[in-house]
Order: structure tokens, then C-alpha cells, then sequence
């Protein structure tokens, strides 16, 4: 009897965590289908599909390379979970060149983008240009942060799909604030920045139900996702961050 639990113990072991991966590689597959569609859905009526609608034209070119840089960001993504789940790891790896270039390309072209939003005066309702102007600007540090953890650790698969799921849920907000939905202008910011933070958590919360353990890099990650958006709205209300705005269009 000892020999036999001896032998069928790693094999349990084994199975289980055959169990987790495939869960796993199912959930980070799903996520990569739905962040495209609550792109699609956010940016439809403006961007994809704006000769169907009464849409006003894109004020500027550098509108129209920032959404073809966020799409090429997006469909990577998307390809690179698909490869993923195929167990195509070396062409995963070899994208993940292409995916740095883009990923600097997504802060560069992202910030001239979030910086001629705020020249225009573009704004949300509840809040004023300036106050506005610090969401992109987090977007961009956040995201900076998040994926140079998940190059540097690029190696441990565990912490790199993890990190490289809250940069999805980093740049969420963009998609759901756009959202032709009437209870979207009424929620605001506790729709756009709070349901991406909460499903950060949720997902959090999982992951260590199901592996028996957290993963401090996924913690710490949600964790500045989740502690970011209040944050940055107290900043944004203050007189220096306004001082600080006005300032940098002077």
C-alpha cells in the first residue's frame, strides 16, 4: 500500500496541475478573444466602423496611427494567447520582439495622442480638460510599469501572462468609457477605471483559490491597477495638477 501511494502520489500531483494549465490556458485565451471585442464595441461608432455612423471626422492623423498602433497592440495580443494555447512557444517568443517595438510605439504614439486630447480640450463628462488629461497620462506610466515587469520576467510564465493580463485591463477604460450605452456618462469613472480594477481583483482572487497561493507579481500589479484610478482622480482635482497641465500647453 505504501508503494502504491508512493507511486500515485506525483501522478495525482501531475494531473492536477495538468488541470490548472489547461484552465489556465482556456481563461488567458477568453480574455485574449474579449479585449478585442470591448475594443470593437468602445471604438466602433468613432473609429472602425465611423462611415456607417453620423461620426465627425478624426481631428487629426495622429488620431488615426494611435488607433492603428492600439490595433496591432491588440491583435498581438490576441496572437500571442493563441499561440500560447497551441503550444507554439518559440514563434510566442519570437513575436515577443515585434511586441516590445509595438509596446514602445503604444507609449510614445499614446502620449502625443493623450497630450493633443487635452491641446483640443477633449474631456469626459464630470470632468474638466485637465482633470481628463491625467487618465491617459496614468494609462501610459502604468502600462511602462506593468509590461517592463513582464519582460523582465519573460522567463517565468506564471508571472509574465499575468502581468501581460493587467496591461489588458490597463487600457480597458479607453474602450468602456466610449461605450454607446446611456448609463455610461451617468457611472463615469466607477465604470471605466472601476470595472477593469474589479476584475483585476476577481481574477486575483481566483488564481489563488484555484493554485492554493498568490502570485505576488499578479498582486502587485492589480494592486496598482486597483490603487491608480482614486489616486489619480484625487490628483487630478488638486491646483498644482492643473497648474502642472495648463503648463505643458503654455
Amino acid at each position: 500500500m505504501a508503494t502504491n501511494f508512493a507511486t500515485d502520489f506525483p501522478t495525482t500531483e501531475l494531473a492536477a496541475r495538468r488541470q490548472r494549465l489547461s484552465f489556465e490556458h482556456r481563461f488567458f485565451l477568453a480574455v485574449a478573444v474579449l479585449f478585442p471585442l470591448v475594443n470593437i464595441i468602445g471604438f466602433a461608432p468613432s473609429y472602425y466602423f465611423k462611415t456607417l455612423t453620423t461620426a465627425p471626422p478624426l481631428p487629426s492623423l495622429l488620431v488615426h496611427v494611435h488607433g492603428l498602433v492600439m490595433s496591432a497592440w491588440i491583435i498581438l495580443i490576441s496572437v500571442q494567447a493563441t499561440l500560447i494555447s497551441a503550444k507554439k512557444i518559440k514563434l510566442h517568443m519570437t513575436l515577443g520582439i515585434l511586441g516590445c517595438v509595438l509596446a514602445a510605439a503604444v507609449v510614445v504614439v499614446g502620449t502625443m495622442t493623450g497630450y493633443a486630447m487635452f491641446a483640443r480640450g477633449s474631456t469626459f463628462p464630470g470632468y474638466t480638460s485637465a482633470q481628463f488629461f491625467i487618465i491617459p497620462m496614468a494609462d501610459i506610466v502604468k502600462f511602462v510599469i506593468i509590461f517592463t515587469a513582464a519582460i523582465y520576467y519573460r522567463r517565468n510564465a506564471a508571472n509574465h501572462k499575468r502581468l501581460i493580463l493587467v496591461t489588458v485591463l490597463n487600457f480597458m477604460p479607453s474602450s468602456l468609457a466610449r461605450f454607446p450605452f446611456a448609463f455610461v456618462p451617468e457611472l463615469g469613472a466607477i465604470w471605466f477605471i472601476g470595472l477593469p480594477a474589479l476584475l483585476g481583483l476577481i481574477f486575483l482572487a481566483v488564481d489563488t483559490y484555484r493554485n492554493g497561493k498568490m502570485n505576488r507579481a499578479f498582486a502587485a500589479a492589480v494592486a496598482l491597477l486597483a490603487a491608480a484610478g482614486p489616486v489619480t482622480s484625487l490628483i487630478a482635482r488638486t491646483e498644482t495638477w492643473e497648474r502642472f497641465a495648463m503648463w505643458t500647453i503654455s
